[in-house]
């Protein structure tokens, strides 16, 4: 008999964050607003993970090509508004 395979559906960071890690979301508030709502849209919102451990944070995107603008674009900012000394982006 075959696995059963079930996907779920996609849901932007900001929502997820909201319910799984309310404690970050004063945070990308503030990243949304330094961006701009478009990049945040585009580069943050569709982020597969997000997570901080205390001045550590981790970030995981679908796309490499993602992960090289937030390097070399939003790193500062992200550091920023949540805090935080090191930021590890990684593509799936």
């Amino acid at each position: 008999m075959a696995p059963v395979r079930y996907s779920v559906p996609f849901s932007p960071l900001t929502e997820r964050i909201a319910l799984e890690a309310p404690q970050l979301a004063a945070a990308l508030a503030e990243l949304r607003s330094v961006m701009g709502e478009a990049d945040f849209e585009r580069y943050i919102n569709t982020l597969v993970s997000l997570r901080q451990v205390d001045d550590q944070l981790l970030l995981i995107t679908k796309r490499e090509m993602y992960r090289s603008i937030l390097l070399s674009r939003f790193l500062p900012a992200i550091k920023q508004c949540f805090a935080v000394r090191l930021v590890r982006i990684i593509n799936q």
